[in-house]
């Protein structure tokens, strides 16, 4: 089941990010997962099985992220943790793993089987899902500036 709500239009979330005085982030509950996917950019959601399947954008890069929890909703309100991943493609040459390694810039980047460069992170959505959001944002602002995707 899908909620009727999937994205936040741009030009309103830079209308509430450019006339409120608080940070966005403060201003949401903390366990929508749902608002927070929103305020990367456009997201989309899914609910099965007690888990929440997240199909976002943040800046230019693309993400998917589960969202698990013994009750967790479709608004992630019930959600307990959060598996966020990117891929970028094939790097030209160097090590990109143990750059990023090096770097200590978070998070696990692992090589995929077909080349592809593939960014995991975890979260616990426990008492701050905007938290989780922000530091993903980080790390996935970070990915895209070194391997685009």
């Amino acid at each position: 089941m899908s909620s009727p709500l999937t994205a936040i239009p741009l030009t309103l979330a830079l209308a509430l990010s450019l006339t409120t005085t608080a940070p966005l982030w403060a201003q949401t509950t903390a366990q929508s997962v749902q608002t927070q996917a929103m305020l990367l950019g456009p997201a989309r959601m899914e609910t099965a099985g007690g888990q929440l399947s997240l199909f976002g954008e943040s800046g230019a890069s693309s993400y998917v992220a589960i969202a698990t929890g013994p009750d967790c909703t479709e608004t992630g309100s019930a959600c307990d943790s959060i598996r966020f991943q990117a891929v970028a493609p094939p790097p030209a040459g160097g090590d990109p793993v143990a750059d990023w390694q090096a770097d200590g810039l978070g998070g696990t980047l692992a090589i995929g089987a077909d080349g592809w460069l593939v960014l995991s992170d975890e979260a616990d959505l426990v008492g701050d899902a905007a938290a989780a959001f922000r530091g993903w944002a980080r790390l996935v602002e970070d990915f895209q500036s070194r391997f685009g995707g």
